[in-house]
């Protein structure tokens, strides 16, 4: 499963933003024909923790007035799944730090406990007239794609987006004159509003997303939104999430096959026993 790229188009120019689920076909879940052993059973990887969905899914912002009418099906989900990201402009030539933010934004991957992708359109009828809209023909509105997920890692994933707009600025077009793409920070927000202009038309698009305990997060674009309505959908995505993870530090139950490394990084910390332990200076 992944989230479908989003693309702004105006003439020959193009930004595309995203994230991708790198999973496994459904044929790689199937059951195997052979029954293993008594020594492959001994030395097989212990299950995965159970993930719940339902969690990542409850932390979804999904206000129509907002976010726009849910996609058929509105919600799926992935388990055990790495996640990247990616920002791309088509007939822009970044350079400098601009260029060096983007190249580390698009080679971004980390394992992922689990999530929830879902889509909304902003504009779109409510219902479809027939079965034949049913389907990718309704798109017709512009895309609001949302991901929560939490990751195995302790990692800030989104913190980037608060760099790029001071880094790329306004971006002039080398194949198309007069075009540019001007980067904006959200206030207060990890999120940035992209605006391509061809000199008479603009495209817009917002990316970026929010953590909470650097294990929970959450992932949106939205095509075709101003300013204003980019911080409104973001900011209600940020405190949702906030809201439902900050007192959680993960969905997994412990681990008893805790890696070596994790347990000595520990036990390399001081503790009051320890402290409480140092030798102290004796007087006469």
């Amino acid at each position: 499963m992944s989230v479908k790229r989003q693309a702004v188009r105006l003439a020959a120019l193009s930004a595309l933003a995203g994230m991708l689920v790198v999973g496994c076909s459904p044929q790689d879940a199937e059951e195997p024909s052979e029954t293993p052993s008594d020594d492959t059973a001994a030395t097989a990887t212990p299950p995965a923790p159970e993930v719940d969905l339902d969690q990542y899914a409850s932390a979804l912002v999904t206000n129509p007035e907002l976010m726009g009418m849910a996609h058929d099906p509105p919600v799926e989900g992935f388990i055990d799944d790495p996640v990247t990201m990616y920002l791309t402009l088509s007939e822009f030539d970044p350079t400098g730090s601009c260029a060096s933010l983007l190249d580390e934004l698009n080679s971004f991957t980390a394992p992922a406990v689990g999530g929830i992708a879902a889509k909304f359109l902003r504009g779109a009828p409510a219902t479809p007239t027939n079965e034949a809209t049913d389907s990718a023909e309704t798109e017709s509105g512009a895309a609001v794609e949302v991901m929560i997920f939490e990751t195995v890692d302790l990692i800030e994933p989104m913190a980037i987006y608060r760099d790029i707009p001071n880094a790329c600025e306004t971006l002039s077009s080398t194949e198309v004159e007069g075009a540019e793409a001007t980067f904006t920070k959200l206030p207060g927000l990890d999120a940035l509003h992209l605006e391509i202009s061809d000199g008479d038309e603009v495209e817009t698009l917002a990316v970026g997303g929010s953590s909470v305990n650097a294990r929970f997060h959450m992932y949106m674009t939205a095509e075709q939104v101003s300013m204003e309505e980019a911080q409104e959908m973001f900011g209600a995505q940020a405190e949702k999430l906030q809201e439902t993870f900050r007192d959680q530090v993960s969905s997994a139950v412990s681990d008893p096959t805790e890696s070596p490394s994790s347990a000595e990084s520990e036990a390399d910390e001081p503790t009051d026993a320890t402290t409480s332990a140092e030798p102290t200076e004796e007087t006469n």
